[in-house]
């Protein structure tokens, strides 16, 4: 630490005034400059010695410092961070200390590394952010028994939106799965699902957003295939509350770190390129990399090291859903989501109700029977059964009577 600040004429004067005049008294000449007896004695001496030189500012650092970071462990720290920003990952303190471990060495505390950092021109002043203890965390107890599902944009090297659809388990932020889509689909997710499940069984429970690929509950209400499809292999979905990022908060995180590992490279002129990429990135992520939540532990040894958890034994029921539509001028119906059939142009514009029950539907219009049908999930348009050819006057069944009284 420098000494006390004292202006450079307030020395002059503190070694000149008894110079020239032995009278004056260094009582009234200290309290007059504002200065000790003390001080003007070594301004003087200094003065003496040195000359003006003497005079100017020292500083009172130690002549060694034993608790300093040795210069070779910064040269190391600072050339450890250059290297993860060029791999695209994350180049704080922390990771600096874990990548340091992992190459048989002892760094310093983070906190350290952190001033290190900031000597050495390295880190960027951030405005201050909610405190971490802020936030209300969860986390599922054992592997599998939640899984994560999302989708974000990217763009290809031409220019092109795809989209990256994504599984993780929520204790171990392991990637059970990614895949590379041009839209965010049902279609996809589903795949992007039965891959995870290849690889690693079935969860108890996924958890979404409610993005219409995922889930139907905020647009047309009711189950969407995607989720009738969960539940047909005993997993529960779950929906996020609208306009709360935090609840899906794990897999909002990862986006960035991906996002940030796939700028560090060459775009993709693809999908399938796009993929490979993933592909490298989910090994690394889940094998290399330790992660700060998991207080250094790799995705995949947290994973392994806890008992999985798993689907129910059977397929979870479906809640049956009514829904009024309107029959097309070329008499189709829509089954809801992107599946329909055809009742004949007879019924063209007549308001009727769909009844489903996961794949079964029942079509009625009052109390009347149209049409029953079994939904085949590989198809979009569903067969009606009835013969090719002009139709005669509609003619309607009447409804049982016990599903009549089931309705009222």
């Amino acid at each position: 630490m420098a000494e006390r600040w004292i202006p450079m004429e307030t020395r002059l004067s503190a070694a000149l005034a008894t110079r020239f005049d032995s009278e004056v008294s260094v009582t009234a000449l200290c309290a007059d400059l504002g200065i000790s007896r003390d001080t003007y004695y070594r301004l003087r001496a200094r003065f003496a010695d040195e000359g003006l030189e003497g005079l100017l500012g020292r500083s009172r650092r130690p002549a060694s410092s034993p608790s300093l970071t040795p210069p070779d462990m910064v040269s190391q720290i600072v050339a450890i961070r250059r290297e993860l920003a060029a791999e695209g990952w994350d180049a704080g303190a922390r990771s600096i200390g874990a990548r340091l471990r992992r190459r048989g060495l002892v760094p310093p505390s983070d906190r350290t590394i952190h001033r290190v950092l900031v000597r050495a021109g390295l880190v960027v002043a951030q405005p201050r952010k909610r405190p971490r203890s802020s936030f209300r965390r969860f986390e599922a107890a054992r592997p599998n028994q939640m899984w994560q599902l999302d989708g974000t944009s990217w763009k290809l090297a031409d220019g092109t939106k795809v989209t990256i659809v994504r599984l993780e388990d929520d204790c171990s932020r392991k990637i059970m799965s990614t895949r590379a889509a041009p839209n965010e689909n049902s279609t996809d997710a589903w795949e992007c699902m039965l891959t995870a499940m290849r690889r690693h069984g079935a969860p108890a429970a996924v958890l979404s957003d409610g993005g219409s690929a995922f889930t139907a509950r905020r647009t047309r209400g009711g189950l969407s295939d995607f989720e009738a499809l969960l539940r047909a292999h005993g997993i529960s979905p779950i929906v996020s509350s609208p306009h709360h990022p935090q609840t899906c908060g794990k897999k909002e995180r990862e986006w960035a770190t991906c996002a940030r590992w796939l700028t560090a490279r060459p775009p993709a002129h693809d999908l399938a390129a796009l993929q490979r990429q993933l592909d490298v990135y989910d090994a690394l992520y889940n094998t290399d990399r330790p992660h700060q939540a998991l207080h250094g532990q790799t995705p995949d040894q947290r994973y392994h090291a806890t008992a999985k958890d798993g689907p129910a034994d059977q397929p979870l029921p479906t809640p049956v859903r009514c829904t009024r539509v309107k029959v097309s001028t070329g008499g189709a119906v829509t089954l809801g989501n992107h599946y329909l059939t055809s009742v004949g142009t007879e019924w063209a514009h007549t308001h009727v109700d769909v009844i489903r029950d996961n794949l079964d539907v029942v079509i009625i219009h009052n109390d009347h029977i149209i049409q029953t049908l079994r939904i085949d999930p590989t198809r979009r348009y569903q067969p009606s059964g009835r013969k090719p050819g002009p139709r005669p006057k509609p003619r309607t069944t009447p409804l049982p009577a016990p599903l009549l009284s089931d309705m009222s």
